[in-house]
């Protein structure tokens, strides 16, 4: 049965993310492009490197809460959620199956970022132990960034979830200030981390597991609304 279950949440994310191929696939790619046309120029100035990376970790998330943000709204647009859903797929796993095609772009993106950031390190002579750093927490932060554009999906029109979703990213911020480890604490420690790896946040691992739940309590209420919505009149 659990076999079953994951075999049709990866047959809808499959799906989802042939649809946006392209897109996901010119997206993933502005990390090695962007190190290209740095390098061009000969050997890069450290500040420049750092704040390109950090430039690219903002991308790496925002694509995240985009897509997210947009994909229900597409299926319902085109009617293709009412036969995905007449197939046995709960909606639970339906947005389950969208969380997983907002978030595998950013892991395939993070490993772009990953080889060209590595490739910037040893440009200006530093260690690239802060650019795995950086990658690991797109890849962490880019679950509960997914899970809250997927909750403001189900509420809000695509372009109001998207607003709904970064505005919710950005207000988290100020969560920091309250010194409680949890996604706050890496997302304002990932726009720090320095190429060589200083000024990593503090508590990262409690706040590892703190976003993870984050993460999971989002998506649950998500569901939850999901499955108490009339779909017809939606998609009507």
């Amino acid at each position: 049965m659990e076999r079953e279950v994951v075999k049709k949440c990866w047959w809808i994310a499959r799906r989802l993310l042939w649809q946006n191929r392209w897109l996901f696939l010119l997206l993933t790619l502005w990390p090695s492009v962007m190190a290209a046309l740095l390098l061009a120029g000969g050997s890069p100035d450290p500040d420049d490197v750092l704040w390109m990376l950090h430039q690219e970790c903002f991308a790496g998330l925002a694509l995240v809460a985009v897509t997210g943000s947009t994909l229900l709204g597409n299926e319902q647009r085109s009617r293709r959620i009412l036969t995905v859903l007449s197939r046995a797929v709960s909606r639970p796993m339906y947005l389950l199956a969208m969380l997983l095609a907002a978030w595998l772009p950013l892991v395939l993106y993070a490993g772009v970022f990953l080889l060209s950031g590595t490739v910037l390190a040893d440009s200006v002579h530093s260690g690239g132990r802060g650019v795995v750093w950086m990658a690991g927490m797109q890849v962490l932060l880019g679950l509960w960034v997914g899970a809250i554009s997927i909750f403001w999906s189900v509420l809000l029109p695509q372009l109001i979830a998207s607003l709904a979703s970064v505005a919710t990213v950005a207000a988290a911020t100020y969560a920091i200030r309250l010194g409680l480890p949890g996604p706050e604490m890496l997302l304002v420690g990932l726009f720090q981390i320095t190429i060589p790896g200083g000024h990593l946040p503090h508590s990262i691992g409690l706040a590892t597991g703190t976003t993870l739940a984050a993460a999971a309590v989002w998506f649950a209420a998500a569901s939850w609304i999901f499955r108490r919505r009339d779909l017809r009149t939606v998609t009507d």
